[in-house]
């Protein structure tokens, strides 16, 4: 499996260096020959869905004060997969 490091933007930070510290360590106990695992977007969009419309799982009572945290992740992940809100959830969600 080839793995890269994540890009850097050329202006180390000292968070910048611990995140290439621990992509290392984690490259090492990654077997040589491991194949990519897939990922299934349908899975993860529903998951994320469901909790932006839905609520989040009641599991994640404990962490209420965190609910701004818990809709900026998900919005972030929506992102990350490269899915698009459309204009009424985009409204209701401050999104822009």
């Amino acid at each position: 499996m080839n793995i890269k490091p994540l890009p850097t933007d050329g202006y180390p930070t000292s968070t910048s260096r611990i995140q290439a510290e621990t992509e290392a360590v984690l490259l090492e106990h990654i077997p040589a020959d491991a194949t990519a695992a897939g990922l299934d977007k349908r899975a993860h969009v529903r998951f994320l869905s469901h909790n932006l419309t839905k609520g989040f799982p009641l599991r994640y009572m404990s962490q209420d004060a965190s609910q701004p945290w818990l809709l900026f992740w998900t919005t972030q992940a929506f992102a990350a997969l490269q899915v698009a809100f459309d204009a009424q959830i985009r409204q209701r969600y401050g999104v822009p």
